[in-house]
């Protein structure tokens, strides 16, 4: 899931396959300041452990706020830096579960190798290739140091549970470990969409050279020069204007959740930009805040993120307040993903695409894309998982990257190999989201049979589960389970057998003002 802040992205750009990444740019170039604060709402600034579970639990989650935002490059809302606190806290922390989650935070663990050059996709074609040419040096520049770190973690993963299960904080559900290790997918040539997209956009280049693909999978050039955004190329060009400017797509995207209960009103949102960035969540306080973190541009995907990430502030806000620490900060990241995947999918309705006040042929035009785009990047995380079956095979780093170029060849894109085999270090995340693809649609399924399909193209729309309140009371409720009732298969189990949902009253339609955007 998009949540955890830290260091920088491992592959640098990558904005659609790491937009949910659990590591974030530091360093904080803008924020909306008409958000208002993050602060749990009735929670004093400093609440230190007392006598009572209740204080421990209030002291924990206000330092885990902090290291939250200290990490995200904002100040604490604490005088006492968060570290220290952290410290202070082992033992309390120990007794919760939350060690080795804190020590994430800290960047107490072993740091994965990354390079600090990142591809800069705002660029025109010559800056993103000069970027794309600094970013691959330092890349390749680290390649023993990648293969010394998977090497390390496969040989210590070499038991009953795979590898890169050790990536994550806690336990993994066991159905969901079995879920991930099975999926598969077949490595296809992905040349022919990448062309499609590049031709009405007068690149220069050819459409896979690396720095031109990861920029068409933004959706760049799929609605004129100016990319559809409102005020992107002045005078008239086609495709200005087409899609809403970033304030006014996150106000109505929060404003169609809180309608849906799925963000609470009491759950209140912060909004940090920052240029090429991904777009990830960062929850701050379960379960009364977050941090939405941005890039600066919109593009096409821009809605499919914002989707995506607003699935995972669901996910954090509707968990109950009383529950164990440890299982409120405990997320299968198969139902996660899968889960944001289903929200995300909403975006290739037509009928979704028009209540942000997209016109039908523009909406048409961007619901064939989101497929496409699908396709595509469905298609790069196949190609992480036969990487990572053919490195057992692998002793050196040159055998490592001998495999990268196989599997990369095999995609027809020209893709760097150091850069493929870095994304090694975030299997789990690709395994999550393949496996999510099949999860998202088993859920479909479920919700299609019981309240309606729609639209054809399955992603909303008419007489569809997305229009009846009946569905989204039973996601909520489902969303809400923790523990062993809230891994994906608990999350189906709520779907197909579903208890009594509590009432929602859904958040007034009246337009916000503007320093409310994104309450």
């Amino acid at each position: 899931m998009g949540g955890v802040p830290g260091s920088t992205p491992e592959d640098g750009t990558d904005h659609h396959l790491y937009d949910r990444i659990d590591r974030a740019p530091g360093g904080a170039r803008s924020m909306t300041a008409a958000v208002p604060d993050a602060a749990h709402p009735g929670v004093p600034d400093a609440v230190h452990p007392a006598g009572s579970d209740a204080a421990h639990v209030v002291y924990v989650e206000d330092l885990i706020a902090d290291l939250q935002l200290e990490r995200a490059g904002l100040p604490g809302r604490d005088p006492v830096p968060a570290a220290r606190r952290a410290r202070q806290a082992a033992g309390e922390l120990a007794d919760l579960g939350l060690s080795r989650f804190v020590a994430e935070l800290l960047g107490e663990t072993a740091a994965v190798p990354a390079p600090s050059a990142v591809l800069d996709l705002e660029a025109d074609e010559d800056g993103r290739r000069a970027s794309y040419e600094v970013w691959c040096t330092e890349a390749r520049e680290l390649t023993d140091e990648v293969w010394r770190w998977l090497t390390e973690r496969r040989r210590a993963g070499a038991g009953e549970l795979p590898w890169w299960c050790g990536e994550s904080a806690f336990p993994l559900p066991h159905d969901s470990v079995r879920r991930l290790a099975e999926v598969t997918a077949p490595v296809r040539d992905l040349s022919e969409i990448a062309a499609t997209w590049a031709r009405p956009t007068g690149l220069h280049g050819i459409a896979t050279a690396e720095y031109n693909w990861r920029w068409l999978l933004l959706g760049k050039g799929v609605l004129g020069p100016s990319g559809g955004v409102s005020g992107g190329v002045p005078g008239g060009v086609p495709g200005e204007g087409q899609l809403p400017q970033l304030n006014e797509l996150i106000t109505l995207l929060v404003g169609q959740a809180r309608r849906c209960g799925l963000l609470p009103l009491g759950h209140q949102v912060k909004v940090l930009r920052r240029p090429n960035t991904p777009s990830m969540v960062m929850p701050v306080r379960l379960p009364g805040s977050s941090l939405l973190s941005l890039p600066t541009a919109v593009t096409p995907v821009t809605v499919q993120y914002l989707q995506h990430e607003l699935a995972h502030l669901a996910e954090h806000a509707l968990r109950p307040a009383d529950a164990p620490l440890v299982e409120r900060w405990t997320f299968d990241p198969l139902r996660s993903e899968g889960w944001a995947l289903l929200l995300e999918h909403l975006a290739g309705s037509t009928a979704f695409l028009a209540r942000l006040g997209i016109d039908e042929e523009t909406a048409a035009v961007l619901a064939r894309f989101y497929a496409e785009e699908e396709r595509f990047s469905r298609g790069l995380m196949a190609a992480d998982l036969a990487l990572d079956t053919d490195l057992a095979g692998c002793r050196t780093s040159a055998e490592a990257l001998d495999a990268a170029s196989a599997v990369a060849a095999a995609t027809g894109l020209e893709w760097a190999p150091e850069l493929l085999l870095l994304r090694q270090t975030r299997v789990l995340h690709w395994r999550s989201y393949l496996a999510g693809y099949a999860w998202r649609d088993t859920v479909r399924a479920e919700l299609d049979a019981r309240f309606g399909d729609g639209d054809d193209n399955g992603c909303g729309g008419g007489d569809s589960w997305a229009d009846r309140d009946e569905a989204w009371a039973v996601l909520r409720s489902a969303l809400a389970r923790t523990g062993p009732a809230g891994s994906a298969a608990g999350f189906l189990d709520a779907l197909r057998h579903p208890g009594p949902t509590p009432p929602h009253a859904p958040a007034r339609t009246a337009r916000p003002r503007p320093h409310e955007e994104a309450r």
